[in-house]
């Protein structure tokens, strides 16, 4: 059976669009039957049992010896098994082995990697043949769902996130069809990014379950109280700090477009009032007008050198900043002496300039009559 297409992508004119080509390809993977699945399924499972068997031989023989006196070495903390890790962190433990294989001369440790990469191959194999042909239960879910501020191609890339999820973890011994044990995690990993994609701004995933509960809990508790909860009851129903209850209760997220009007005004928007990059505001020039006079008042008083190591360093008078072996090779000096006479003469201006702030500070003494 041919997918159709959603509403709004039956224009076949436009089948050059990157879901339009998934939707093909999704027409050319049909589904397992019951043999085919429990059959592969067993293989995954099988191939994943042998791969941690080789691993954990290996960490075996790389277990560091007990000292003397110690109970052994079974209470050392190894990772889990193979069978019991994501397939990316399954396959960061086999090119592990693979570069430590390369890196030594170990004929068994070569070997072992041999073998691990064979098994890994092969359960990488069984592992995309099993999820292309489960793609279309994503899609049949995601275009339940549709129709929302979420688009429905990030919809079905949100539920093969969980497809690969549920892929990873299931176990064909215990008599369940795959399509039954997925459709937990399709379902959780669609609906956790729904909120995401229709919010213009992100939100934490706790922080908008917390806030969802503590709605709920407002909700309810004014029914029973027929008033308005306070913030501590609320927070006592949901099980949370008052102060955490109220940081998230205050927590609002305000949208404002730039072509907004502004508040009080007959003209202009909020566009206008936004400061371009290249513009200072009125303080930020006098500060550093203020700035630029004080360093011409105080640099007279330094000498020769240290003026011009200031100056070469941080480009005083219309040259660019240079670096400390610059400034070495101008001068005739090492690095190291370069920021010795730096750091000096910048203490002697900190200094200088707290002496004039505090005599211009000081209230002035009344002429006598």
């Amino acid at each position: 059976m041919r997918l159709p297409y959603p509403g709004g992508m039956t224009n076949r004119s436009s089948l050059h669009g990157v879901f339009d080509r998934y939707m093909r390809d999704l027409n050319l993977c049909p589904p397992l039957t019951p043999a085919e699945e429990r059959t592969l399924a067993l293989r995954m499972l099988r191939l994943r049992t042998r791969l941690s068997i080789l691993l954990r031989q290996r960490q075996d023989a790389e277990r560091p010896a007990a000292p003397d006196g110690a109970p052994g070495g079974a209470d050392v903390p190894f990772p889990p098994s193979a069978d019991e890790l994501p397939f990316a962190q399954l396959e960061a433990r086999v090119d592990s082995l693979m570069r430590a294989a390369a890196d030594c001369r170990d004929a068994r440790l070569q070997a072992a990697a041999r073998r691990a990469r064979a098994l890994f191959a092969a359960l990488d194999l069984a592992r995309s043949t099993f999820v292309r042909r489960n793609l279309r239960l994503t899609f049949h879910f995601a275009r339940r769902v549709a129709g929302r501020a979420t688009p429905l191609a990030d919809l079905v890339q949100a539920g093969n996130v969980g497809l690969l999820e549920a892929v990873d973890r299931f176990d064909p011994r215990r008599g369940t069809r795959f399509s039954t044990y997925a459709v937990m995690y399709i379902t959780r990993s669609v609906f956790r990014t729904m909120p995401r994609m229709s919010q213009a701004v992100h939100v934490p995933e706790y922080q908008r379950r917390l806030k969802s509960r503590l709605g709920q809990s407002r909700r309810s508790l004014a029914q029973e109280m027929g008033r308005a909860p306070t913030l501590a009851e609320t927070a006592a129903r949901a099980h949370v700090q008052e102060e955490q209850a109220r940081k998230a209760l205050e927590t609002r997220l305000t949208i404002l477009e730039l072509d907004a009007p502004v508040p009080g005004a007959e003209k202009g928007t909020l566009g206008d009032t936004l400061v371009g990059d290249d513009a200072l505001s009125v303080q930020r020039r006098l500060i550093a007008d203020d700035l630029q006079r004080l360093l011409h008042h105080l640099l007279p008083r330094l000498d020769a050198r240290s003026r011009e190591v200031l100056r070469l360093r941080y480009g005083l008078g219309g040259t660019r900043p240079h670096t400390l072996m610059e400034c070495g090779t101008a001068l005739d000096l090492s690095r190291e002496r370069i920021r010795q006479i730096e750091a000096a003469a910048i203490a002697l201006l900190r200094d200088r300039a707290r002496r004039l702030a505090a005599s211009a500070a000081a209230p002035r003494r009344a002429m006598p009559a």
